[in-house]
């Protein structure tokens, strides 16, 4: 038996000083949420800095079941070098986040702390171990797992102001072989980093992106729905790449055609022409974001035109708006898009007489010209600007033209289908439970637009578009408090339990299944079985 589950006992993590008092400084998880020891937030490195206290449980080939699992202090695992995770990269991960209402002081002995959507993130671990052929992880282990973290580290959620506390799961093959196999035996851990907001000072700051031409992030049918660890490290010379171009990051192509968008390095891709918001669909080579599947909904009840349809490069280009969202970014305003040198850019007015700021941003890169010098600009409904070159350079590199009407109509339904085709062979797609905006009472609805209104295209920094304006503050109002949830998404911690020790989840009992929630249930022998929407258990901790 390997001794790589747990951590050694000799390399605790020092986190201590960041804490203002003893208990809470030694990192042991001993103290109560609400003791007197709170976090001193001048001194946390936001982002850096681990919370104290992690979940770690093990799958052993002996047994072919998880063990009950224990919190212990944050630190290094002992691994040997034969370690399939180190050899061969059998590993998934999970992000979602734990949220302190507004109000509620960390010094409060209730600690109205929430977690967004941690059902969705059960089943996406437990379709992301079937993939990687890797035991799962039962979604009530998962659920309370996360939850005893939380709990362990509430004192760590940063003031609703500052920031969230990042949890992050993990499925590692630690087990020692090699050869390539799946590994004897394997860790389940669960820790904590207090992030800050992404939104400075309320505003929110656009960023420019590269749409890479050379690289692709995955392929039909491969492993681009799951979140496994190597789909990352391969995105970190693309990004450089994109860099030196000046651009943040890149959003990717597809792998069939180099025709569609995908996503980014780390987040999926909105598009929106007028009041019509468009997102590739989560086939099998785009990872089903939580935060994707939460802003479709948002969008709906919004009144917006809410499609999931290929998107070509062209169409991106002609673009009024455009943004990214994740469990890190929530929604991030796309400025502008580079492609095959040349640049356009997204939102740029916000002068308060309704003229065009900043105008004629379509441009060449690299010193390269681009006609005259000027552009056409019209501006759409919701007070941005859409960039279109002159006749003489509107195509970029001799590409052929977008087909128009039926043809391109057409063209569109056949990628969809073709998509569509990809994903159901895979058995990866599925939706995530809950309620949807469909399912929204008119008052519900109506509550959500008074939160959020139609922002004046005055008020709005340069790049920043009022749908992705309107999400950002619709989703991290819920995720806060500050907003009506009528989707149910936010659940809170539950602060009975212990901050320590072993939790006995093996113990866990669940005592109803619901229905599967596959979009594209698959054939006879043939993708995953369905997944299990919002387990009812009993924690053994609390009884």
């Amino acid at each position: 038996m390997v001794s790589s589950s747990r951590v050694d006992p000799d390399a605790a993590a020092a986190t201590g000083p960041a804490t203002a008092g003893a208990d809470t400084a030694t990192g042991t998880g001993t103290t109560s949420p609400a003791a007197d020891s709170l976090v001193d937030w001048s001194r946390v490195r936001l982002g850096v800095d681990a919370a104290p206290t992690m979940f770690i449980a093990t799958w052993s080939p002996d047994t072919c079941r998880w063990d009950g699992g224990e919190l212990v202090p944050y630190g290094p695992l002992s691994l040997l070098p034969a370690a399939q995770v180190l050899n061969y990269g059998q590993s998934i991960f999970e992000g979602l986040k734990a949220y302190r209402y507004e109000g509620c002081s960390a010094s409060t002995a209730e600690h109205r702390v929430v977690l967004f959507r941690p059902e969705a993130n059960a089943a996406r671990f437990e379709a992301g171990a079937h993939r990687m052929c890797m035991p799962p992880v039962p979604p009530a282990m998962f659920l309370a797992a996360v939850q005893a973290v939380a709990r362990a580290n509430a004192a760590w959620v940063p003031p609703a102001a500052r920031g969230s506390l990042y949890i992050r799961p993990l499925l590692l093959g630690t087990g020692p072989l090699l050869g390539l196999c799946p590994a004897p035996s394997y860790t389940f851990l669960v820790y904590a980093v207090p992030v800050g907001g992404r939104a400075k000072e309320g505003r929110l700051a656009p960023l420019d992106y590269l749409i890479h031409e050379s690289r692709h992030r995955a392929a039909p049918r491969g492993v681009g729905s799951t979140k496994a660890a190597g789909n990352y490290s391969p995105c970190l010379l693309a990004q450089a790449e994109a860099r030196a171009q000046g651009c943040h990051d890149c959003i990717y192509l597809d792998a069939k055609s180099d025709t569609y968008l995908e996503e980014g390095s780390g987040c999926n891709i909105f598009v929106a022409h007028g009041s019509v918001v468009t997102t590739p669909p989560a086939a099998g080579s785009i990872l089903p974001g939580i935060t994707r599947a939460s802003l479709l909904q948002l969008a709906v009840a919004l009144g917006y035109d809410v499609r999931e349809a290929p998107i070509s490069w062209k169409e991106a280009l002609q673009a009024d708006e455009m943004f990214g969202s994740g469990t890190a970014l929530v929604v991030q305003p796309i400025s502008s898009v580079t492609f095959k040198g040349r640049r356009v850019a997204f939102c740029r007015t916000s002068t308060t007489n309704g003229t065009t700021a900043n105008a004629g941003e379509l441009s060449a890169v690299n010193g390269h010209a681009n006609g005259n010098g000027q552009t056409n600009g019209y501006a759409n409904g919701n007070g941005c600007m859409n960039f279109a070159a002159n006749s003489d350079s509107s195509e970029v590199e001799g590409e052929a033209a977008e087909p128009k009407g039926d043809a391109g109509a057409a063209a569109a339904a056949a990628a969809a289908a073709a998509i569509g085709d990809d994903c159901e062979s895979a058995g990866l797609s599925y939706r995530f439970g809950g309620k949807t905006a469909a399912e929204l009472r008119p008052e519900e609805r109506a509550a959500l637009v008074t939160f959020a209104p139609v922002p004046e295209p005055a008020s709005l920094p340069p790049g920043v578009g009022p749908i992705a304006h309107r999400l950002y503050a619709l989703l991290t109002g819920i995720q806060y408090g500050r907003a009506p949830d009528p989707f149910g998404w936010t659940v809170k911690i539950d602060m009975r339990g212990p901050t320590a020790g072993p939790l006995h989840l093996d113990q866990l009992l669940v005592c109803d299944k619901v229905q599967g929630v596959s979009e594209h249930p698959p054939g006879p022998g043939k993708g995953l079985r369905p997944l299990q929407a919002r387990p009812v258990f009993a924690d053994p901790n609390l009884e």
